[in-house]
Parts: structure tokens; C-alpha cells; sequence
């Protein structure tokens, strides 16, 4: 079992590698290797300096995200483990579809750094929460900008029905994050009336499975909540991070627009485009959101960058955001291998998780009851 759980994790990265090349021969197949050649020798290579430490810096935002929420928790953290740990979670997420294996990977890899398991959760889940809600109000700034300076753009090319669809989902996201918050147990209640609704209309197997799945999930996330409404000084440093992290990432085809030598179109139109890039692609079920990013890339950049640079400037930007991650991450947890903390499997990285979550469970009964003693 374990040697199968290590042969999907090659698996995945071959993927990777395949479409790494598939792209590169769609490249040289549309723009012919002359044009490609001349247009990596027109950019400026200063550029794609400023790229790469743009990509740094998103990383060392992270990392300051959830170092913000663990040393509240455990004081001895280093931020080089929370760093190592957000690196290590990037690699997982570009690896696995919809991003799925970081989060119990990093979960893992913090209960090996010693940290408790209690507050290596609710680090991990401040984080996503804190994560959804830069980007849902990000997704709100940029569609309102968005319809008012480029709607008419955005609608002669048939793109603002995705816009609107990948804002729709985001934002679902957080508001089912609240609801949870602010009305665990109606939350609760339409939750499995869903799943019965589902499961009467066929579309739905093991009904009993999911309401087990869910209740665990919500008691999770509200018992998470309410750690973060005893710590607003912390949340209001994590979304600072991830406010500058997500500014980082959504410049970056801006800085290759200008190494380009390009100038007509602006900073804001260039986020706001990368933005809607970033809401489509989020939720493809594939590594990395395989041929969906590179296809909504495409739609929303090809009169910004012109035929002439649009699938270059496609290719570097899948380079810098998700190739790179995957060379550095797998550099480093390769280092962690030599210091003698193997790869976990998935099934050792949930089990992790699972631990995690009892121990908050447990946290929480024990809260309430020395609220009950007092």
C-alpha cells in the first residue's frame, strides 16, 4: 500500500513533467521556435527577476501567515519551519488536483517540527479562512472594476459568465464559512437536508458517509471561529500577509507585460484579468488546474500580450507560479528526507489531520467545561 501511495505521488509529477512538455511543443507548434526565440530575447531579463521575487515573496507571505497564527500558540516556532512548511504544502498543492494534498502534508510536517496538534489545525485553517476572505473581497474589488472599465471587453469575448461563475463559487465559500460561524446548527440542518435531497435524486451514494463527513467538517471550521474571535489583532496581521501575497501573485504577468516593452494597458486591468484567471481556474479538479489556467490565461491576455507574445508570456507565467513551486518544494522536502523526516503517504498525512481535528474537539469539551466550573 504504501509503495502504491508513493508510485501516484511520481505519477502526479510525471503528469506535470507531460504537460510541461505538451505545453513547450504547443508553443514552438503556434509561434514556431524563431518567433518564441525572438520574443524570450526581447523581454527584459530584469523582469523576470522581479518575477521570480514576486514568487518569493508570496511564499514568505504565507509563511507569515501561519507563523503569525502558531508562535500565539506555541512560542517556540521557528518562522524557518513555517517557512519550510509553506513551501512543502505549494509543492502538495500543485501536485495533487484542487490543491488537496497541501494542507494535511503541512499538517504532518508540523506535528514533526513539534508542534501541538491542536494549534497546528488551527493555524492551518486561520490560514484558509483568512486565505478565502482576501480573495472573496479581492473577487469583489476586481469584478466591481472589472464591469465598470472592462465589461464591454470582457463581454465581446464572451468571458464575463465565467468571471461572474468563479466570483459566484468564491464567494459561496465564505458565506458558507460564516453561515457556520454565526449559525453552526441551521447550517448543520440544511447541510444534511441537502445530502437527503441528493441522495433521493440518485445523485448521491453513501448519504450516511457524507452527514459524517460534514457534521466533522463544520464542528471543525466553528471551533476554529472561535479562536479567531478571541485573536482579532492576529486575523488583522494575517490578511495584511495575504493581502501583499496575493498582490504579488496577481502582478506578475504585469511585470512581464512591461519586460515585454508594453505599456497601453494598466496595472489595475492586468490584476483584475489575473484575478479572474485565478476565481475560474481555482476549483479545476486537476494538478495545478492543468489546461484550464493556461486556457483562461489565454482568453483574458491575448489582445493585452497580442498573438505575438500572448503564449510566451503564458508559458513564463505557468513557469514562475507553477513549476516553480513544484522544483523548489520538491528540493526541499528532498532536504527533509535527508534530516531524516521521510515523505509521509496520504493515508499517514490524514491520519494526521484526523488526530488534529480530535484534538480540537478535545480542547474544545475541555473549554467548556471549566466555562461550566467557574
Amino acid at each position: 500500500m504504501k509503495q502504491k501511495k508513493k508510485l501516484g505521488k511520481k505519477l502526479n509529477l510525471i503528469i506535470c513533467a507531460i504537460a510541461f512538455i505538451i505545453m513547450i511543443f504547443y508553443l514552438v507548434f503556434v509561434d514556431s521556435i524563431d518567433n518564441v526565440v525572438a520574443a524570450l530575447t526581447k523581454i527584459n531579463k530584469g523582469a523576470l527577476l522581479i518575477c521570480v521575487l514576486f514568487m518569493v515573496g508570496y511564499w514568505v507571505c504565507e509563511a507569515a501567515t501561519v507563523h503569525v497564527m502558531l508562535k500565539s500558540m506555541y512560542p517556540k516556532m521557528k518562522f524557518w519551519n513555517s517557512w519550510l512548511t509553506t513551501i512543502i504544502g505549494q509543492y502538495f498543492n500543485c501536485i495533487t488536483p484542487s490543491a488537496s494534498g497541501g494542507q494535511p502534508m503541512q499538517a504532518y510536517y508540523l506535528v514533526k517540527f513539534g508542534v501541538p496538534l491542536g494549534s497546528g489545525l488551527t493555524a492551518l485553517l486561520s490560514r484558509f479562512i483568512v486565505y478565502q476572505f482576501v480573495l472573496t473581497m479581492y473577487s469583489v474589488f476586481t469584478l466591481a472594476v472589472g464591469f465598470n472599465n472592462f465589461g464591454d471587453d470582457l463581454n465581446q469575448k464572451g468571458l464575463m459568465p465565467f468571471v461572474l461563475i468563479g466570483f459566484i463559487i468564491n464567494t459561496a465559500v465564505i458565506v458558507f464559512l460564516f453561515c457556520i460561524a454565526l449559525f453552526k446548527n441551521a447550517t448543520l440542518k440544511f447541510s444534511n437536508w441537502l445530502i437527503s435531497l441528493l441522495a433521493r435524486l440518485h445523485l448521491m451514494k453513501k448519504p450516511l458517509k457524507w452527514r459524517v463527513y460534514i457534521t466533522r467538517e463544520i464542528n471543525k471550521f466553528y471551533n476554529n471561529f472561535k479562536y479567531l474571535k478571541k485573536n482579532v489583532p492576529l486575523i488583522l496581521k494575517a490578511c495584511f500577509f495575504t493581502f501583499i501575497q496575493l498582490t504579488l501573485y496577481l502582478s506578475i504577468s504585469y511585470a512581464l507585460y512591461r519586460g515585454f516593452g508594453m505599456s497601453d494597458a494598466s496595472l489595475l486591468q492586468i490584476m483584475s484579468y489575473q484575478a479572474y484567471v485565478l476565481m475560474i481556474s481555482s476549483y479545476i479538479p486537476l494538478p495545478g488546474a492543468m489546461g484550464g489556467a493556461e486556457l483562461g490565461y489565454y482568453g483574458f491576455f491575448k489582445d493585452i500580450f497580442t498573438e505575438q507574445y500572448v503564449n510566451t508570456s503564458m508559458m513564463l507565467w505557468r513557469i514562475m507560479t507553477f513549476y516553480l513551486p513544484i522544483l523548489v518544494g520538491l528540493g526541499f522536502t528532498l532536504t527533509m528526507k535527508s534530516k531524516g523526516i521521510e515523505a509521509p503517504t496520504d493515508e499517514q498525512a490524514k491520519e494526521t489531520m484526523y488526530k488534529m481535528e480530535q484534538q480540537m474537539e478535545h480542547e474544545n469539551v475541555n473549554s467548556k467545561d471549566n466555562s461550566a466550573n467557574i
